[in-house]
């Protein structure tokens, strides 16, 4: 799969989930809209049922404590039998002439006939869409104008304050909506019309009395005694953590979204890595095989070469001059051998089948050594390898083979990364947790991309125009296997056209566990 189609996919399914996810968060803006529509009904259809219920108890105790005669038979419309209204001009004609059961004439007496004509007004507007049947429920209908009559006149003057029970209107608001599901603090006031100014407000009010200090703080509002003549006050409710409430109700929608979007993201994304990841060791793999096929056809295509000419050397009964041609083919087939090896070591590391043969290291002789061997090849390119040997204890426990690979390896690679005249410097100190080994060099440097993959296998640092350096690019992967598994560390400090240095660091004596791991 070409790198161009990956990035289509990833743009196509990028596309797909924001699509879904857009989707979902349209439902849930949505599902809040709803929820906001419902939770206005509830509460407009709770004051509704308390206003009712706060008139109908103050109805009910004003006849009781006045003696006034209880309804027995108030039926509303039967749609199965025909009946007729009572219109208000009977009430009327039963008030002129006496006709109505006064319980209470000395109130009744002592009101205006303004005063009587608006009370029977307000019960018109109020009743004429009920129904009454003739007959005995006409003088049903009159008892129930004289209770509503005689109340409203026995309660015009009592202030609002005193005809509302607090802990009453606290147990029905509490009730209504609790029944509705609403569990959400409700802040409410009762606002006095003759007053003018708030006269009742609960906990949560005045909690919160800056915010509501006028009726018009308050979202939701009914009349209170609504069949008075006149509006005596107004009933006011809010619910300061109300947004919070209703978008509780959607957190399992909104986490559930979050939760099985960021599974997919991440599986998506996981994938992608996955394809990139195997995408990219291939390639580095068909490098390894292009490079490795290099290596050994430039020896295999000498050696044939210096087999021909032995021959031809032989039958001319020359031999001395053959041998020459003996000692290239040895030096080609180690060089082969050489290779092979190093294949071989990856793959017996990588499998952790290869155990280290530890014994007591002098890595400064090591060093000399390496040193003087790579000097040859750097002074043919103009340049010169330094020592700066101060560590007084250079003693280590340690592989001598492995580790003089790895600093061969090192030493190798600084030559090569270093085209013109190069400069390497060898550094040695002891440190806290035992020895550390730095090499240093003025080569092409290593970009912070590169940096985090040099060393993994068959990686190789790109090397823009310079096609010349050879290698399987497992040099430095199995530096770094060694190097853990002497228990130490290896890091890398480089910039592009500024060289780079490694450093490693290794502890004086083994520990038991790193040698058992390997």
């Amino acid at each position: 799969m070409t790198k161009k189609a990956i990035w289509q996919i990833v743009l196509l399914v990028s596309i797909a989930l924001i699509g879904i996810l857009g989707m979902q968060i349209y439902s849930i803006v949505s599902s809040y809209r709803l929820n906001k529509e419902l939770f206005d009904n509830k509460i407009h259809n709770a004051l509704d049922h308390i206003v009712s219920k706060l008139e109908q108890r103050e109805i009910e105790e004003t006849a009781n404590k006045y003696n006034l005669p209880v309804l027995t038979s108030i039926r509303s419309n039967d749609s199965q039998q025909l009946a007729t209204i009572v219109e208000i001009e009977e009430i009327s004609s039963a008030l002129e002439s006496g006709d109505t059961m006064v319980c209470q004439a000395s109130i009744v007496d002592t009101l205006s006939m303004g005063a009587m004509q608006q009370i029977t007004h307000s019960f018109s507007t109020r009743e004429t869409t009920r129904t009454w049947k003739k007959g005995n429920n006409k003088k049903e209908f009159m008892r129930y104008f004289e209770r509503y009559f005689v109340h409203h006149s026995i309660v015009k003057d009592i202030p609002v304050q005193q005809r509302i029970s607090i802990p009453l209107l606290n147990e029905m608001l509490k009730e209504e909506l609790s029944d509705k599901g609403i569990k959400t603090p409700c802040a409410f006031a009762v606002f006095s019309n003759k007053e003018n100014e708030f006269v009742i407000n609960n906990k949560v009010c005045t909690e919160h009395l800056k915010k509501y200090k006028e009726p018009g703080m308050f979202k939701y509002s009914a009349s209170l005694f609504p069949s008075s003549h006149e509006q005596v006050a107004k009933i006011y409710l809010d619910f300061p953590s109300e947004i919070n409430f209703l978008w509780s109700e959607l957190w399992f929608s909104i986490l559930s979204t979050i939760l099985f979007t960021g599974i997919v993201i991440f599986c998506f994304s996981y994938t992608i890595n996955i394809i990139l990841t195997q995408k990219k060791l291939s390639e580095m793999k068909n490098d390894f095989l292009n490079n490795m096929t290099h290596e050994f056809k430039t020896p295999i295509a000498t050696i044939t070469i210096a087999t021909d000419t032995i021959k031809q050397w032989l039958k001319k009964g020359q031999p001395d001059k053959a041998l020459r041609f003996v000692n290239i083919i040895e030096e080609e087939n180690k060089r082969m051998n050489s290779q092979v090896g190093k294949v071989l070591q990856m793959a017996r590391i990588d499998k952790r089948e290869f155990k280290l043969n530890l014994e007591e290291v002098y890595a400064d002789d090591v060093i000399l050594n390496a040193a003087e061997k790579i000097s040859m090849q750097v002074d043919q390119k103009g340049g010169k390898v330094d020592l700066e040997l101060n560590a007084t204890n250079s003693v280590l426990e340690a592989d001598e083979t492995h580790f003089t690979n790895i600093i061969h390896n090192l030493l190798d690679n600084a030559n090569k990364y270093s085209p013109d005249k190069p400069h390497i410097t060898i550094c040695t100190k002891n440190v806290a947790s035992g020895l550390q080994i730095a090499i240093k060099d003025n080569g092409l440097g290593i970009s912070k991309e590169a940096r985090k993959h040099i060393f993994d296998k068959f990686y190789r640092v790109p090397t823009g125009n310079l096609h010349d350096i050879k290698g399987f690019g497992l040099g430095l992967s199995y530096v770094q296997a060694i190097v853990v598994a002497h228990g130490g560390t290896i890091e890398v400090q480089s910039e592009l056209g500024k060289g780079s240095t490694f450093i490693m660091t290794f502890p004086h004596i083994q520990n038991k566990q790193n040698e058992d791991e390997y």
